[in-house]
């Protein structure tokens, strides 16, 4: 028989075993869910470049590199909005991501426009003006209902950092804009024009299998970085 100190002392132990299993096994399985959109798709081949090559192609490249990237390592759920050549409306989408309640949602693009010489990468966020508007009583950072934006501009600085050390000298800024698919979702938004399809040498790299994967693993890491 034990005495009943020690019969005390061995229930102790025995509940924080049982409680420490626990937070160990919830460790182990918590995981961020991550949305990866490619835009555009099937009847929509969005932005035509040189050669014809089509936008829907590049970013669904990229997405399903991003995706495969992503996966090993643990600790991420990676959701595609389209993972074949189909085609999805904007509220499809946006349907798509509420039912997934991501951690945050990466809108990848291939840019058009300013000539066949534009080069370089483009980022775009939601800006805080309508936050303001509908909120004037309060500043419009750090407030809870903006704490999305704020995150926004924090997962901007990492992929431009990241963007920036691969294509050295042609990151074109972070911009503030409005953004459809962001409209009613208080989750980061980041749209990331990978670089011009209407320019010859943008083209070459963008449809370029290298170029994809090498783009994938900068915003993979960028996604990383931002948990």
């Amino acid at each position: 028989m034990f005495p009943s100190w020690q019969k005390c002392t061995v229930v102790f132990f025995w509940v924080l075993t049982l409680c420490f299993a626990g937070t160990a096994g919830y460790a182990q399985t918590a995981r961020h869910v991550v949305v990866i959109d490619a835009a555009h798709g099937g009847d929509d081949a969005g932005v035509l470049g040189v050669d014809g090559a089509a936008e829907k192609d590049v970013t669904l490249a990229v997405a399903l590199a991003l995706q495969k990237e992503l996966s090993t390592g643990g600790g991420l759920e990676v959701l595609l909005t389209r993972n074949t050549d189909r085609t999805l409306s904007l509220e499809e989408r946006k349907k798509f991501i509420q039912k997934a309640s991501p951690a945050l949602v990466l809108s990848l693009h291939a840019n058009a426009g300013f000539g066949k010489i534009a080069t370089g990468f483009e980022l775009y966020y939601p800006g805080f003006a309508k936050a303001r508007a509908a909120n004037k009583a309060a500043p419009a950072a750090g407030t809870p209902d903006n704490r999305h934006l704020n995150d926004t501009v924090k997962l901007a600085r990492l992929v431009q950092k990241n963007l920036d050390n691969l294509f050295p000298r042609q990151g074109r800024g972070l911009r503030e804009s409005g953004i459809p698919l962001a409209e009613g979702l208080a989750v980061p938004v980041l749209v990331v024009e990978m670089g011009f399809i209407t320019n010859a040498d943008g083209k070459k790299k963008l449809t370029s299998g290298k170029t994809q994967a090498e783009i994938a693993a900068a915003l993979a890491k960028s996604i990383r970085g931002f948990f």
